[in-house]
Parts: C-alpha cells; sequence; structure tokens
C-alpha cells in the first residue's frame, strides 16, 4: 500500500511540475471607443489586483489613489486593491485617471469582475505614443568632463513597435561578453526611449583611443551567433519573467508599455528563445551599418610638455599627448637670422595649407614658428617636408651693413640642427607620430663649433657707392622684461623710419635697426644716433603696447599653444604658465641702463666724410 501511494506520487509530481509555470497568465485585450488599449492579465495566486497605466503629459503629483512609476519610456501610475474590493475600489481609480496611452489590469480577478472598470475606462482619452522619426547622427563624437575617464558608443535599434526590437536584449547580452572580452568594462544594455538605442560603455584610462578601438572592433562584435551563446541568456530571461510572482507592480508597468506600443504581452511572461540567426542578423544590422555615436568622457587635466629631448645634432623634440583624434605639430626656429625662420615657417604653413591642413604662424622677437592640425598620418608627411626645407635653405640678408652686422654677431641664413625645435601635442595612441618625428629630427645637419667673433664699439665703414647705410646693434637680456624692452624699442624706432631686426642667440637678444639714404655714412649715423637717443625714451604707454603685441603674437589659439612651447627653446619666458606683463618701471630702468649710441657697434656702406674722423674698415 505504501509503494502504490509512492508510485502516485512519483507519476504525479512531473504533472505539476510540467504544467504549471507554462501558463502562468491569461490575457484579455481591447481598445475602448476612443482607441485606448487595455488588458487584463490573470495571474495565479496573490490576493490584490494591480492597475498600471501609461499616462501623458508632465504631472508633478498623481491623481488620488495612484502612485507614480517611472521608467525610461514615460510615466506610468499605478493603483492596487485587495482582490475581492478590486472591482469597485479600482473603478474610482479609473475615473480620475487622465489621458493615457494604455491600461493594464494585473492579478488573480478574471476579466468578467472587471466589467465596471472597463466601463469607465471610456471616459479615459486616449493619447497614442509618439512615433517620431529615429535617425542618429552617425561618426560623432562629443567630449564631455566626467569624474571617470570613459565612453559610450550608441548604435541605433529598430524602434519599439518594431517587432525586430524583441531581439535586442538578446543581441546586448551576446554584445556584453564579447565586449568584455576584447577587454572593456561594459555594461552593454538596451536603453529603451522612442529612439531605443544599444550602448557599449567602458571605464578606464586613454578613453579617446579606447573609444576608437571599440568602433574598429565592431566587425569582431558582429560575429556570427552560435547556440551556446544564447543559452545562458535563455536561463536568465526565465528567471526574470518569474519576477511576475514577488513584483506584481514592476511587471504590470512592463506589461502596460509593451501594450502602449503594440507588441505582444506574451513575452513579458514566457521569454522569447530567438534562433541565433536573427540575433547575429539584429547585430550586424545595427554595428555595421553604422559607425557609431560616441561620448568620451575625461577629467580635468593640466596639459603639459612632459618629455622633452636633444638630439646629437642639437635639435630639440618636445612631446605631450592631448585627448583629441588630431595632433598639433607646432616647429620653431631660433638661433638663426630671423627673416631665414620667418622664411621657413611660412614656406611649411604654404606646404601645409596645400595639403588643406589648418596652420598658422607666430614671428616675433627674432624667432618663428609654425603650427599645422592634422592626423598622425598627415603630420608625418610635414615632417617629412620639413627636412627637406630646411637642409636645402639658403637665405639671404637685405642690405649691406645688415648683412656685415649679422656676420659679426654669428648669425647667417643656413638653418641646422641647433636651429630647430619641435613640439608636438600628439593624440592618444600617437606614439608613432613621436618616433617619426624624432627620426627625421636625427637627420638635420648638425651645427658646427665656431668661435663668434667679439663685438667692439665704434662706426665701422666701407666706401662704397649706392645709398649710406648705417645698422647699429644693441644687445638685450633674453628674459621678460629683455622681450617687452625689443618689442617697445623696435616700435619707437621704426616709427622713425629706421628698419628693425630682433635676433635671437642662445640666453639673449640683438635689436639690429639702420637707416639709409642720401648723404654720407656719417650723416646716417649721426641721423641713427638721434632716432636711438628717442627710442630710449619710452613711457609706460610703449610698454603696454609691446605687451599686447607679443601676447597676441604667441597666446591665443590652440595652436599658438604649442607653437610657444616650441620658441621656449629658444625664448625661455614663453615656457612660464604665469605670462604677466613686466613693471613697466622695471622695462624702463633696462632700457636706461643700455650703452649710448656711440658706445655700440656700428656698420656702415656708402659714402663716407674722411674728415669726420670715422674709422675705415
Amino acid at each position: 500500500m505504501i509503494a502504490a501511494v509512492g508510485r502516485r506520487w512519483l507519476l504525479s509530481l512531473p504533472v505539476l511540475l510540467g504544467t504549471w509555470p507554462l501558463w502562468p497568465q491569461a490575457v484579455t485585450q481591447g481598445r475602448t471607443s476612443q482607441g485606448l488599449p487595455w488588458a487584463v492579465v490573470e495571474l495565479p495566486g496573490g490576493d490584490s489586483e494591480v492597475v498600471a497605466a501609461w499616462v501623458t503629459g508632465d504631472l508633478e503629483q498623481g491623481p488620488p489613489g495612484w502612485e507614480p512609476s517611472g521608467w525610461t519610456g514615460g510615466l506610468a501610475f499605478v493603483a492596487s486593491a485587495p482582490a475581492l474590493q478590486a472591482p469597485l475600489l479600482l473603478a474610482e481609480r479609473l475615473q480620475v485617471l487622465p489621458a493615457s496611452r494604455a491600461v493594464v489590469f494585473l492579478g488573480p480577478v478574471p476579466a468578467r469582475e472587471l466589467s465596471a472598470c472597463l466601463h469607465h475606462l471610456e471616459a479615459v482619452p486616449y493619447a497614442p505614443p509618439p512615433r517620431a522619426p529615429c535617425g542618429t547622427v552617425d561618426g560623432s563624437v562629443t567630449f564631455h568632463r566626467r569624474e571617470v575617464e570613459g565612453f559610450r558608443l550608441s548604435f541605433p535599434l529598430p524602434p519599439p513597435w518594431d517587432p525586430r526590437f524583441e531581439l535586442a536584449p538578446a543581441a546586448a547580452f551576446v554584445l556584453d561578453r564579447r565586449f568584455r572580452q576584447l577587454g572593456f568594462s561594459g555594461p552593454v544594455r538596451v536603453e529603451r526611449e522612442v529612439c531605443p538605442q544599444l550602448t557599449l560603455e567602458h571605464r578606464g584610462d586613454k578613453p579617446y583611443q579606447a573609444f576608437n578601438l571599440a568602433r574598429a572592433s565592431r566587425q569582431q562584435l558582429a560575429a556570427p551567433v552560435a547556440e551556446g551563446e544564447l543559452a545562458p541568456f535563455f536561463l536568465l530571461q526565465r528567471r526574470e519573467v518569474n519576477g511576475w510572482a514577488v513584483n506584481p507592480r514592476e511587471f504590470a508597468v512592463k506589461v502596460v508599455e509593451r501594450l502602449g506600443w503594440g507588441r505582444p504581452l506574451g513575452p513579458a511572461f514566457l521569454p522569447l528563445t530567438p534562433a541565433p540567426a536573427a540575433v547575429e542578423e539584429l547585430l550586424r544590422q545595427s554595428l555595421l551599418a553604422y559607425i557609431g555615436q560616441g561620448e568620451v568622457w575625461q577629467r580635468e587635466r593640466r596639459g603639459s610638455f612632459h618629455e622633452v629631448a636633444t638630439l646629437a645634432n642639437g635639435a630639440v623634440l618636445v612631446l605631450r599627448e592631448i585627448p583629441a583624434e588630431v595632433g598639433i605639430l607646432a616647429v620653431g626656429f631660433g638661433g638663426v637670422e630671423s627673416e631665414a625662420a620667418r622664411g621657413l615657417a611660412m614656406q611649411l604653413a604654404v606646404l601645409a595649407s596645400q595639403q588643406g591642413l589648418p596652420s598658422q604662424v607666430a614671428a616675433g622677437v627674432g624667432t618663428a614658428a609654425v603650427g599645422v592640425v592634422g592626423s598622425s598620418e598627415e603630420l608625418v608627411e610635414i615632417l617629412e617636408s620639413l627636412v627637406a626645407q630646411v637642409t636645402g635653405w639658403r637665405g639671404t640678408t637685405t642690405g649691406r651693413a645688415r648683412s656685415r652686422a649679422l656676420a659679426a654677431c654669428g648669425l647667417e641664413g643656413v638653418v641646422r640642427g641647433e636651429n630647430v625645435a619641435v613640439a608636438l601635442a600628439l593624440p592618444e595612441g600617437g606614439e608613432e607620430l613621436g618616433e617619426a618625428a624624432e627620426k627625421f629630427l636625427a637627420s638635420l645637419p648638425a651645427g658646427e663649433v665656431r668661435r663668434l667673433p667679439s663685438l667692439q664699439t665704434g662706426l665701422w665703414w666701407q666706401a662704397a657707392e649706392g645709398p649710406a647705410e648705417v645698422v647699429a646693434v644693441v644687445e638685450l637680456p633674453g628674459d621678460l622684461a629683455g622681450l617687452v624692452a625689443a618689442q617697445a624699442l623696435s616700435q619707437r624706432l621704426q616709427a622713425q623710419g629706421a628698419e628693425v631686426n630682433v635676433q635671437s642667440l642662445a640666453g639673449f637678444l640683438l635689436l639690429v635697426f639702420g637707416l639709409a639714404g642720401e648723404g654720407t655714412v656719417q650723416s646716417q649715423d649721426e641721423a641713427l644716433a638721434g632716432a636711438w637717443d628717442t627710442a630710449r625714451m619710452i613711457t609706460a604707454e610703449d610698454v603696454r603696447q609691446a605687451w599686447e603685441r607679443l601676447t597676441q603674437q604667441f597666446f591665443g589659439s590652440a595652436a599658438q599653444g604649442v607653437m610657444r612651447r616650441a620658441l621656449a627653446v629658444f625664448l625661455p619666458p614663453l615656457a612660464s604658465t604665469m605670462w604677466r606683463a613686466p613693471e613697466a618701471s622695471a622695462v624702463r630702468q633696462l632700457v636706461n641702463s643700455l650703452p649710448g649710441y656711440k658706445a655700440l657697434a656700428r656698420f656702415g656702406f656708402g659714402p663716407a666724410d674722411q674728415g669726420r674722423g670715422a674709422r675705415r674698415s
């Protein structure tokens, strides 16, 4: 007898376990005369009935008896009542319900007992869900300031009323696993909005480099889907849908969303088991038809040029990494005749323009630089052209007296490695560009060890036909006050008709100024002496204008910032992050301490008055 009873239990237990979970709900659906969709979902067990309404508008407070329950798709209100009192109590709740998109009853009460509730639904206005055309700005990237670095890459999905949208959770599950296997942190999820998206997120250093790597991995992420990849997803889905038994309010909201979009209600309780090929097709449609829309999250950074290398030929390379797709190449020239520096910078700017690359030139106080913006590959081409330009450059100096003065100062038109500095703001992952820059710079000709002649004071002239020319040379310190003084003196000398050039040498500046015209060398020398005496009487306004001009030359754009770092090799004050105007009194004191005109080294060419005591070279 016991054995028989045992056999009966063994036979009936599988029946209980096999039939009850398969049909947890029975659904009754319909529409009101105004078109509002409704559904009654009968669930086994439980002693309360839940009603969820997807409402329209931006309500700060729900109607009496309703509690708000927001989700990504909109705003839902939920009400509940004991099963025995549900028809009466819920009917009262429906009388104050605003315009809605769908209403769902969920619980043990059958549809036939909710006829009074369904009758009150006739008075609820119907507001169809929005079906705006969905689009994406494919290929766009936006940078955001965040405390945690990373990125988000989004791809469009079919809209929620499209049957293919049902496959999105399975696609996200497969994609999440593949994404993490490639070294990204995840997660991958479906953002359920009017225009849903499949989003891939990552947190980690070098976010833009990681973002580009994720984009480049789309083919791997959309590879064929095997049966085994979906098996864990089906298991999770089966466990998730059983949540109706412990959280009916949350499930009511999920069901009302599906009903509002016109999607079947069955998958809310019995999970889908799509074929791998269908999931694979959705992945390919999203990941391969688009490159994605991106957000890159970066912490605030104080950029600094942290890698400085001086090569064997004297060239200097300064590197800095910036969170961008393009880099900025700045080539600075110094310690060489200023016209040669300016000419080379202009030639490289023209070359960049011919290639369609944005560029900018900054020239002043004896130096010149060019900044070029482009991809790593484009900037490598500019660097290659730089070597060709520098190697073949032969500058010419106008004016016989000026040529003599510059030669006496050791300045010439030939550019060597020691006259070139390159600053590179590298994009993330642009290490190859830095290596290419070092390689190209190393091929520049090296400088020669030369003994510079000492400048002797007085006028040294050479008889010659043509206009009389006189050029004088003044040495200024290479500090900030010296830069401003050189600029102020240049402006005042030019206002008196003098031709002025500032030359930059290691640690100091040379102010080279001169006059040319009718008469003798001595008469031009006297005129230049008057111009020098007048120029030295600088005012606070002269200092202010000189400072403004310096600031305009070297500050402003991102390219100027990188150029400034290259030129700081020759003009160290430009490297200062505290760029502040020196006191006008300090600049005036420096100018007043400069030698008088007769104590300057001067060079002349042209007719001379032999009886005036001038020295002939």
